[in-house]
């Protein structure tokens, strides 16, 4: 199981949907249980203020709960699978870890990084994408960036991946980093 995480506008998701393309893995995204747990169209819009509405916590822990049980499916069936979601409590890691080790799958956290003046420039451009499900704002940034539980020990195997670079070469490194922790010969 392998765990995309980070602040918002940092390049979760479509590392995740690349990833799961390039290993044919399904991914489980925090965005699109969200929204369906909410009734609402992937595309819908909330704009509640930080920590409100679908992101005030229990609505947050329902998400996350749903999004393991659906992991939970995939591992059980013999499938290796993707989740994307912020993942900002680390008792929240802890339960993937648990899940994981419930099913004797490794779970392998990915942090995705980039600088904050990038992170809020894609936050504009997706804000202005009607496609786009996310619902992360610039000016909900800095208040997500002190809400994030530190990341410890626990959540290794990390890679802290610097993803302020193209594609390509971010999608290689996921790639090589995953692919160092599969038996030989198989990619899933």
């Amino acid at each position: 199981m392998v765990v995309i995480f980070g602040l918002m506008a940092t390049g979760k998701t479509t590392l995740a949907r690349a990833l799961g393309q390039a290993l044919e893995w399904p991914v489980v995204e925090s965005d699109q249980v969200r929204k369906t747990l909410a009734g609402l169209k992937p595309t819908t819009r909330a704009t509640e203020a930080f920590g409100q509405g679908i992101y005030a916590a229990d609505f947050s822990t329902r998400t996350y709960e749903e999004m393991r049980r659906l992991a939970e499916a995939h591992l059980a069936a013999g499938s290796s699978v993707i989740l994307d979601g912020s993942y900002k409590r680390a008792w929240e890691r802890e339960l993937v870890r648990q899940l994981a080790q419930e099913h004797q799958a490794a779970t392998l956290f990915v942090y995705c990084d980039c600088p904050p003046a990038e992170a809020r420039r894609r936050a504009g451009i997706r804000l202005a994408d009607p496609q786009a499900v996310s619902d992360g704002r610039v000016e909900l940034f800095a208040a997500q960036i002190k809400d994030f539980d530190p990341l410890g020990p626990n959540d290794r195997p990390r890679l802290r991946l610097n993803t302020d670079r193209r594609i390509a070469v971010v999608l290689a490194e996921l790639k090589s980093f995953v692919q160092g922790y599969l038996p030989k010969g198989t990619s899933s």
